[in-house]
């Protein structure tokens, strides 16, 4: 019966081992799973996987055919090898190096060494990259909602800024500018503390400076909800859409993706410092006697060289 079964084409029941065997698979990345079976590789496919490794993200934009003529390989090679390494087929190892270039992984972002690299190349590309993410960022904003939030960052009874990661030294910067022109400023995620301890004293009369670029740690949308649910009136700095619900009440896009390896800085921190400006005019006199005081302070202290 069992030798009957297996040339008819029915397949065994699947084990547990089998099932965790196959669920590792389709859990592991691009990168992991070559490296699992890289030296078992035939001389033709591993030709192939070593040009996908030179630049994985580049997996995203090149269809089948391409990756074996550059290889020297035929097609059926090429989805021999993806079928080595788990995928159904070809276009869904593409897909999943686009979520993961999507994402911002440096690792899927860095292209292969190509073009001019000539120092004068490298600078005017990188300064196109960066001018383009600032007009992106400020195209699309509106100005009575920056005016209404950055309001909002100057007359709340207290103001605090949060992020992780890449997230979180703009943050800081928020803190640092927003505490020369009002008081009451600081930081909710301090260094050892856990999430909901940085949470514990927010509420109704608090306004929350909200860093939400991408590569978030886990469990980030969580406390972003909890933080709105807490009552405080969040103004978010996001590369995405609002995602869930209770929302912050602003939310400003934020362009981050640039042809470079890794995200640009840059319109974030342009963006704190539009709202800093707008709070400070919010603020009139109050802000300009409050950094009077700090630079009186500076020249008394000698501490600003």
């Amino acid at each position: 019966m069992g030798m009957k079964s297996a040339f008819q084409g029915e397949s065994p029941k699947p084990t547990r081992a089998s099932r965790e065997t196959a669920e590792s698979a389709s859990e592991a990345s691009l990168i992991q799973r070559i490296h699992r079976v890289y030296a078992a590789l035939p001389d033709g496919e591993r030709r192939a996987v070593d040009l996908v490794l030179e630049g994985p993200g580049e997996l995203a934009l090149w269809p089948a055919t391409e990756l074996a003529a550059r290889a020297g390989v035929s097609a059926p090679t090429v989805s021999r090898l993806f079928r080595r390494l788990g995928y159904a087929s070809y276009d869904e190892a593409r897909r999943a190096s686009r979520a993961l270039r999507a994402s911002g992984s440096p690792l899927y972002r860095a292209d292969p060494a190509t073009g001019d690299c000539a120092a004068d190349g490298v600078i005017a590309r990188h300064r196109a990259a960066e001018i383009a993410a600032i007009e992106a960022t400020f195209s699309r904003l509106d100005p009575r909602r920056i005016t209404a939030a950055a309001h909002r960052l100057a007359t709340a009874p207290r103001m605090r800024a949060v992020g992780f990661r890449n997230s979180y030294f703009v943050a800081e910067y928020a803190r640092m500018l927003f505490s020369q022109i009002r008081p009451d400023v600081q930081l909710l995620n301090w260094n050892g503390q856990t999430a909901a301890e940085s949470l514990g004293d927010v509420g109704p009369e608090d306004a929350v400076l909200l860093v939400d670029l991408r590569r978030r740690p886990a469990g980030f949308a969580a406390f972003a909800r909890a933080l709105v649910g807490a009552g405080a009136d969040v103004v978010s700095i996001s590369d995405a859409a609002p995602r869930g619900e209770p929302r912050p009440k602003w939310t400003f896009a934020c362009a981050v993706n640039t042809p470079q390896t890794f995200d640009a800085p840059g319109p974030a921190f342009a963006l704190v410092r539009l709202l800093a400006s707008e709070a400070m005019l919010r603020l009139g006199p109050a802000a300009r006697r409050r950094i009077e005081r700090i630079e009186g302070l500076h020249e008394s202290l000698a501490d600003l060289s």
